[in-house]
């Protein structure tokens, strides 16, 4: 009874927090949308789809090993073991988050050129290499916080990185904005890698703190037992992030292809203002997914069967339940939502498309984090780069002869399928 009623607290806090954000991060991307147009906020997220493979690599499956590490040996009561763990841990960020700070900086003009086709981009990637290192350490700190059932400290740290950002944007926008939208993306970029630096420093200080208080003995936690856990996830990641990156190069060329006058602005209004929105929901059910991660994995541990599949039957109601209304609500009113978040209905008619996605999406999230719990990363890895392969293959296919219309196709085709298959193996 107590360890339910510690987990729902834990999720509450964090659910509550992650929603909180994720409102004013809608509310600051509608602002940033203002200032920028479509067609930066398009440049914006050609550079972000580069970013996010940057990140893949820098985290490399940090945040799993660090979990599942230090709900282990926290359970067993093996303080000492918990503290070499996260030693292990942070020694892997730092070379990954170093190497693809390197990587990025100094290949972003040929990346911009050559693989992007905007040179306008390669300042910006310059500029969002600064934030690589302070994130996967990040990632590796939160991993633990979630372990130990504290949270509320990355919930804090969620606050003031999301502070901090929007300060630094708002800021950085008003200085850059008026030298064109090369300039308005990178004070973007900029914004973010001040308060991935900020949230860093806060979770250091949080984590020399908070590490006292484990107790108990247990043997060294070599790096190599780090890397047996984040690998085949870094690899599945490595892979599906480079294609779902192609497939997002692949969009705007599509669009151009098929016709579309304004491919950059149409991408950037599907991909900046109308997927944040249907992504807002799954602020509540991802709270709740990674906690669900330490609860299986001591309960797989001790072979408690009955456990994990109650906790996840739970968790694949709840998560229906509000998915369900989620998908409703945003169907019926999307252009009233688009009108108060945007000040217009542009992005209304993607919304309504999306919508009926969102129970499949949130399900999705939860049969993830049970597999992982339960140690099968390497299903996960095999689907999640079996999905992106053909997502790649759909784009290239279909966006040319359909438009826009074809990439909405595309994102259900994707869903469904990683979905069903995740379910076969839970």
């Amino acid at each position: 009874m107590e360890r339910a009623k510690r987990y729902l607290v834990n999720a509450l806090i964090l659910s509550g927090c992650t929603l909180l954000m994720r409102t004013v991060g809608v509310a600051f991307n509608a602002f940033c949308v203002d200032r920028v147009g479509a067609e930066g906020m398009g440049l914006f997220s050609l550079v972000m789809s580069v970013y996010t493979f940057a990140v893949t690599f820098a985290t490399s499956g940090v945040n799993l090993a660090a979990t599942r590490l230090v709900a282990l040996h926290v359970g067993r009561g093996e303080g000492n073991s918990a503290r070499s763990a996260m030693r292990s841990c942070l020694l892997y960020a730092a070379a990954f988050g170093t190497a693809a700070t390197v990587g990025l900086f100094f290949f972003a003009k040929p990346c911009a050129v050559h693989f992007l086709h905007e040179p306008r981009a390669a300042l910006s990637l310059r500029g969002v290499s600064l934030s690589l290192l302070p994130l996967s350490l990040c990632s590796a700190f939160c991993g633990y916080f979630a372990a130990v059932r504290r949270v509320y400290k990355n919930a804090v740290s969620q606050v003031i990185e999301q502070a901090v950002k929007i300060a630094a944007c708002a800021f950085l926008l008003a200085v850059l904005v008026p030298r064109g939208v090369e300039y308005a993306c990178l004070a973007l970029v900029l914004g973010g890698a001040i308060s991935e630096i900020a949230s860093f420093l806060l979770q250091i200080v949080s984590y020399v703190r908070d590490k006292r208080t484990l107790t108990g003995g247990g043997a060294p936690v070599p790096f190599c037992e780090v890397a047996r856990i984040s690998l085949p996830v870094a690899l599945s990641a490595y892979v599906r992030s480079g294609l779902v990156t192609v497939e997002h190069v692949l969009i705007p060329v599509g669009l151009a292809a098929f016709g579309d006058a304004n491919a950059l602005a149409t991408y950037g209004v599907i991909s900046a203002v109308a997927l944040p929105v249907v992504l807002y929901p799954t602020a509540f059910v991802g709270a709740f997914s990674s906690l669900i991660i330490p609860e299986v994995t001591e309960f797989d541990a001790k072979e408690n069967r009955r456990e994990v599949a109650y906790v996840t039957a739970r968790a694949f109601s709840v998560t229906l339940f509000c998915s369900i209304l989620a998908a409703g609500f945003f169907g019926a009113f999307a252009a009233d939502i688009c009108r108060v978040v945007y000040g217009d209905t542009a992005a209304a008619d993607y919304l309504r498309m999306l919508s009926p996605l969102m129970p499949v999406m949130f399900l999705d999230t939860v049969t993830d984090s049970v597999l992982k719990g339960l140690g099968k990363q390497f299903y996960t890895m095999c689907v999640n780069i079996a999905d992106a392969a053909i997502s790649v293959l759909l784009v290239a296919f279909l966006v040319p002869k359909m438009g826009i219309v074809g990439y909405i196709v595309v994102i259900y085709v994707s869903e469904y399928g990683c979905f069903v298959d995740e379910c076969r193996s839970c």
